[in-house]
């Protein structure tokens, strides 16, 4: 589950395999560690409870950490996920990374933030439709789905009330941008395509979820790459 609590990765892992591809990670176990605070870095946390699971969850409700990532190996997954969600009104929502015939990247920008288009499915609407039918709406740039990325977990208020955004996100390739233009009514102040190298600067400038978006993409695009 990739989970973000106040945009700090709180990933819940099915199995230590997952955390191999990390680099400089730091395995503690759960019942060494009583607070998330202090720690920094990619920390993965094995062993733990479905009670001290729920415990760390409220930590960071409560609380940002910014140069620390943690991945929880619950003892019982399934319980742990199910209480997590429960905490929560869950709203769904897709979107997508489009390209275009330059290979190059669109984002939008809004809130100070460099983002991918997205937004909240409509009543009876399915993921791929409403992420399709979102980019085309706050974009302008109409875009035919081609596969799925990742999904993502994200948590934010409203009106004192937790909310637990799930976002499914694809691959998305334009068909027309001759009427490209920012939906004001949503706050995006700007739409742009970037190559590479701007979008990577752009993530700099991005939510952490946004950038494991751009992330896991840009490992499938290589993996393409190679495959070919």
């Amino acid at each position: 589950m990739n989970l973000f609590i106040n945009d700090t990765p709180f990933f819940l892992l099915r199995s230590l395999d997952e955390a191999k591809p990390l680099k400089h990670k730091i395995i503690l176990e759960g019942d060494d560690i009583s607070s998330l605070k202090n720690l920094s870095g990619a920390v993965v946390i094995r062993d733990v409870s479905t009670e001290k699971a729920m415990l760390f969850l409220k930590e960071l409700m409560e609380n940002h950490y910014e140069d620390v990532s943690f991945r929880i190996l619950p003892d019982y997954y399934n319980q742990t996920k199910s209480l997590v969600k429960r905490e929560f009104k869950i709203i769904d929502a897709a979107g997508g990374v489009v390209i275009n015939k330059e290979n190059k990247i669109l984002l939008i920008y809004r809130l100070k933030k460099w983002d991918f288009p997205k937004g909240k499915l409509d009543k009876g609407e399915n993921f791929k439709i409403a992420a399709t039918r979102e980019i085309e709406e706050e974009t302008g740039v109409q875009v035919k789905l081609r596969k799925s990325i990742t999904t993502t977990w994200h948590t934010y208020t409203i009106k004192n009330k937790p909310i637990l955004k799930r976002n499914k996100w694809y691959i998305m390739d334009c068909l027309d941008d001759s009427n490209m233009k920012p939906q004001k009514g949503e706050n995006i102040e700007k739409v742009e395509w970037m190559n590479d190298d701007e979008a990577a600067m752009a993530m700099k400038k991005s939510y952490r979820s946004i950038r494991y978006v751009w992330k896991v993409f840009r490992k499938q695009q290589k993996k393409s790459l190679i495959d070919k």
